[in-house]
C-alpha cells in the first residue's frame, strides 16, 4: 500500500514567462481513523476541524508532517476558460500547453491575461469571465461568475463527519491517481460524461470513464465516455487526459462529485458563467468543431450484419425503389473482406462481390452511395500480417512481446494485434489501403471498435500506457476521417462507434449495439442526450436496434420515427431492417417519415451548419435550449432538433395506439404535422397512433421545407427543388439569411405572406403560414 497524501497549503504563488500563475502546494501524509470515515493529517486537531469534545473520539495517532510539493498551474485560454494543472512539482504536464495527447486542437483560441490579488486567506485569480479563488490553508477552491459573483464551483473541503473529520478533501493523492472533490449544491444537478445510457441527470450514479465494447446499452459501459460534463450552478468542466477518470457524482457521498484520475495528474478546463450552449462554444474551441457532412449523409442509410453478396445488396437498392422510398447509402459489414472475423486488412472479396467499382457504380446509377466496415484489428491469418508486424505498424506490450485486443472475444481464440496509430508510418499505411476504395468511389467507412487496446502498452510515440486506452479511439476514427478528407477534397465522414473528447469533430458516431426493445431505444435516447452534452455534433443510431427479441413491427416504426428526426439515418441490425420486412403497414410508415424527414433536410442542414460553426450539437436535451427550466434540465425521453423541434419519441413496441406523457417548455408550439397549438410549460397528453408521434414546433420559427414525392429516390434529386418558408405563430416579418445546399448563403426577407429572396438558393416566393 502507497501513501496518501491530502494537498494542504499553499507556500508560494509566482508567475512564469507565459504568464501563468503558478502556485506551490503543500501535500500532507494523511490516514483514516480506524473504522471512522474522513481523513487525518499530521496538522494540530484543532485546525483540522475535528471535534477534541466528542466523548466517543479514539485517541488520534497523527502521522508525520513531511510535505511533498505539488503545483497547481493556472492559465486562461480564453476570457471565460480556465485551465487548472494540479500535479506533483516538475511534472512535464506543468510545462505542456494542453495539446500532448492530441485532444485539445487550439491551446490558447482567445489567451486572455490573469489578474492576482492575494490576502493573507487567500489567492484570487481572475479574467473578465471566470474569477478562481484559491484558499492558502487549507487549499480550496472556488469558482464564481466575475458579472454577479455567484459561485458556480466549490471543491467539497467543507463536508465532516460528526467528528469532524474531513470527509472529502480538495485534492486526495494515493497510488490508484489523483481525485478532486467538488461539493454539489443543494439544486445542483450534473448532466454529460459521454454516452451514457442511464438518465440523463448523473446526480446518484458512478460512471468509470474507460472505453469499452459495451456489448449493448443496458451493460452499464460506455462506447464513448467523455470526461467532459455540465452543472446546472453554472459551469462546464473538462479533463483533458485520456487516462481512467471515475465520476462519483453524489452517489458515494450525496453532496460530493468526486473526479479520481487514474494519473498522478489532474488537467482541468473549467468554463464558467453564460449559458450551456455558450460554454460549448468554448469547450469545442479548444477541442475542436465538425465539419458538415456532405448532403448525401443526412439521407436514408440502410445495412445489415450482414449482406453476404453483390446480389443481396442490389435486391436491396432495386426494392426501395421499387417501393419509392429514399435511399442514399447501402452499407456493407465484413463480409466484403475474405478474412472476416475481427479482421480487416482491405483486402475486397470478388467472390461474393465481385469488382468494387463496378459495384459502386451500379449503386450510383440508383442514386446510392456506398459504405464499408471496418476496425483497427488485424488476424495473423491475413496475408497483410506478417509484413505489418515486420515494420513496427502494431502495437507492442511493455515487454516487447506483440499486444492483442482485450475484453473482446475473438471466435476462433487467435489473438487480434491492433494498428500502433502514433506511428506515423503504420498511420500512412493504414491510410492508404482506403485509398484504392476511395478511388473506386465508396463514401464512407464505418470505423467499429476501437476500445479493445490493453492497458500495459508501448506506443510508438510514448503515450503513458495509462493514457493510451482512451484516447486510441480518437486517434483511430481521426486516421480515418483525415484519409478521406485529403484523398476526395469534401468533407469526411466516419461512422465510428468508440470515441473520448474531441471526437466530436470527426463526425459521425452512432449508439452502439442496442437492444431491438423498448428498452433499448429508451436507453438510445439518453445515451444521445448525454453524448450531446460532452461530443456535441453528429450522433445517430441503428434504428430497430442491433440485436435482441425479434422486432416488432410496432417498434420497428416508432424506432423509424425518432430516426427521421436524429442528426443522421441508419438503419442496421443482425436481422433485416428492410421496411418491407415488417408487412405493408410498417412499409407505408416508414416511407411517410422518411420521406417527410426528406422535406425538412433544408431546415436539418441550417442546424448542421450552425453546429459547425458554433460547437452545439443537432439533437439538444431541452435544458440545453431552456437553461433556466427546472423540469426541462432532466427530461430524457424527448429532445430538441436544433433551437425549434421539439421531438417527443413514441416507446412502445404494439400497433395500437397508445398514450403519451410528454414535458412542454414555455412557450407556445404547434404541432408539426396536425397545425394543433399547445401552450408550456407544463405536462401534455396525447392519444398517438402508429404512424403519428409528437413533432411540435416552437411559435416564431420559420422552417425551410422542399416538396418530396414519388420520384425523389435520394438528396440528389433535391438539388434542383424550390425550398417553401413555413412561418409558426407569431412569426414575424423578418430577414433570414439560409444555407443552401451548395454551402453558399441566400437572404430571404419575409413580408407578410411574401418573400424577396437574394441568392442562388431557389425559394419559393410565398411563405405557408401556420397557427
Amino acid at each position: 500500500m502507497g501513501q496518501t497524501l491530502l494537498l494542504r497549503r499553499v507556500t508560494s504563488v509566482r508567475r512564469d514567462d507565459s504568464g501563468s500563475v503558478l502556485v506551490s502546494v503543500d501535500a500532507l501524509p494523511a490516514v483514516q481513523l480506524g473504522i471512522m470515515p474522513g481523513w487525518l493529517t499530521g496538522e494540530p486537531p484543532l485546525e483540522q476541524g475535528i471535534e477534541t469534545s466528542m466523548p466517543n473520539l479514539p485517541d488520534l495517532d497523527l502521522p508525520p508532517t513531511d510535505a511533498t510539493a505539488y503545483e497547481l498551474r493556472v492559465s486562461a485560454p480564453s476570457p471565460e476558460a480556465l485551465r487548472l494543472t494540479l500535479a506533483p512539482a516538475g511534472a512535464q504536464v506543468l510545462a505542456d500547453d494542453g495539446t500532448w495527447l492530441g485532444i485539445v486542437t487550439d491551446p490558447s483560441p482567445q489567451a486572455a491575461p490573469l489578474v492576482v490579488e492575494e490576502t493573507a486567506g487567500e489567492v484570487v485569480v481572475s479574467t473578465a469571465g471566470a474569477r478562481l479563488r484559491i484558499g492558502r490553508a487549507p487549499f480550496t477552491l472556488t469558482l464564481e461568475d466575475p458579472a454577479n459573483g455567484r459561485t458556480l464551483l466549490r471543491s467539497a473541503h467543507r463536508l465532516r463527519q460528526v467528528a469532524g473529520l474531513m470527509m472529502a478533501p480538495t485534492a486526495i493523492a494515493d497510488p490508484s491517481g489523483l481525485t478532486l472533490n467538488l461539493e454539489l449544491a443543494p439544486d445542483e444537478d450534473v448532466l454529460g460524461f459521454g454516452e451514457q445510457f442511464s438518465r440523463l441527470v448523473k446526480n446518484g450514479q458512478r460512471l468509470v470513464l474507460r472505453g469499452e465494447d459495451a456489448c449493448g446499452t443496458g451493460t452499464g459501459m460506455a462506447y464513448k465516455p467523455v470526461p467532459v460534463w455540465h452543472s446546472t450552478a453554472g459551469y462546464t468542466g473538462f479533463v483533458n487526459t485520456g487516462a481512467v477518470v471515475t465520476a462519483d457524482v453524489g452517489h458515494r457521498r450525496p453532496s460530493v462529485l468526486g473526479l479520481g484520475v487514474d494519473d498522478e495528474a489532474v488537467d482541468l478546463y473549467l468554463v464558467a458563467g453564460g449559458t450551456p450552449k455558450t460554454r460549448l462554444t468554448a469547450y469545442t474551441a479548444l477541442t475542436g468543431r465538425p465539419p458538415v457532412p456532405p448532403l448525401w449523409a443526412f439521407g436514408y442509410w440502410m445495412g445489415r450484419c450482414r449482406y453476404h453478396s453483390r446480389d443481396e445488396v442490389l435486391e436491396v437498392a432495386h426494392t426501395m425503389r421499387e417501393h419509392q422510398v429514399p435511399l442514399d447509402v447501402v452499407h456493407l459489414d465484413p463480409d466484403w473482406l475474405v478474412v472476416d472475423r475481427l479482421n480487416c486488412d482491405f483486402i475486397w472479396n470478388e467472390s461474393r462481390f465481385g469488382d468494387r467499382r463496378e459495384l459502386v457504380q451500379t449503386l450510383r446509377e440508383l442514386g446510392i452511395r456506398l459504405s464499408v466496415w471496418e476496425l483497427p484489428y488485424l488476424d495473423p491469418a491475413s496475408p497483410r500480417f506478417e509484413d505489418a508486424r515486420d515494420k513496427g505498424y502494431l502495437v507492442r506490450r511493455t515487454d516487447g512481446s506483440l499486444a492483442g485486443i482485450q475484453k473482446t472475444p475473438t471466435p476462433d481464440g487467435r489473438m487480434r494485434a491492433l494498428v500502433d496509430f502514433t506511428n506515423p508510418d503504420a498511420v500512412a499505411w493504414w491510410q492508404g489501403m482506403h485509398e484504392a476504395f476511395l478511388d473506386d468511389g465508396v463514401a464512407v467507412f464505418k470505423t467499429d471498435f476501437g476500445e479493445a487496446l490493453p492497458d500495459d502498452v508501448q506506443l510508438h510515440d510514448g503515450t503513458p500506457p495509462n493514457h493510451a486506452h482512451n484516447v486510441y479511439a480518437l486517434r483511430y476514427n481521426g486516421a480515418v476521417s483525415d484519409a478521406i478528407a485529403r484523398c476526395t477534397g469534401r468533407a469526411p465522414l466516419v461512422w465510428g462507434r468508440s470515441g473520448w473528447a474531441g471526437s466530436q469533430r470527426y463526425p459521425g458516431q452512432w449508439g452502439g449495439d442496442a437492444e431491438s426493445t423498448v428498452a433499448g431505444m429508451q436507453a438510445t435516447v439518453r445515451g444521445g442526450l448525454s453524448y450531446a452534452v460532452s461530443a456535441p455534433g453528429f450522433w445517430s443510431h441503428d434504428i430497430g436496434g442491433f440485436f435482441g427479441p425479434e422486432l416488432t413491427p410496432g417498434l420497428y416504426v416508432r424506432w423509424t420515427q425518432f430516426g427521421a428526426f436524429s442528426p443522421l439515418m441508419r438503419a442496421h441490425g443482425l436481422r433485416p431492417r428492410e421496411p418491407w420486412a415488417f408487412g405493408e403497414v410498417a412499409l407505408e410508415a416508414a416511407r411517410r417519415w422518411v420521406r417527410l424527414r426528406y422535406e425538412l433536410l433544408p431546415t436539418l442542414w441550417q442546424v448542421a451548419h450552425e453546429s459547425a460553426s458554433r460547437g452545439w450539437p443537432v439533437m439538444r436535451p431541452l435544458g440545453l435550449e431552456f437553461p433556466d427550466d427546472r423540469v426541462a434540465q432532466s427530461v430524457d425521453d424527448a429532445f430538441m432538433l436544433g433551437s425549434d423541434l421539439l421531438v417527443v419519441p413514441v416507446f412502445d413496441d404494439g400497433d395500437a395506439p397508445v398514450t403519451r406523457r410528454f414535458y412542454v417548455p414555455e412557450g407556445q408550439w404547434h404541432d408539426l404535422l396536425t397545425d394543433e397549438t399547445c401552450t408550456g410549460p407544463g405536462f401534455r397528453e396525447a392519444t398517438v397512433a402508429l404512424d403519428a408521434m409528437p413533432v411540435l414546433v416552437r411559435s416564431g420559427a420559420v422552417l425551410p421545407r422542399v416538396e418530396v414525392d414519388g420520384e425523389v429516390r435520394s438528396t440528389d434529386d433535391l438539388l434542383g427543388r424550390p425550398w417553401t418558408l413555413h412561418a409558426y405563430g407569431e412569426a414575424a416579418d423578418t430577414d433570414l439569411t439560409l444555407t443552401g445546399f451548395d454551402g453558399s448563403a441566400t437572404r430571404a426577407h419575409l413580408t407578410g405572406d411574401a418573400v424577396e429572396v437574394i441568392g442562388t438558393q431557389k425559394v419559393s416566393s410565398r411563405v405557408t403560414r401556420h397557427g
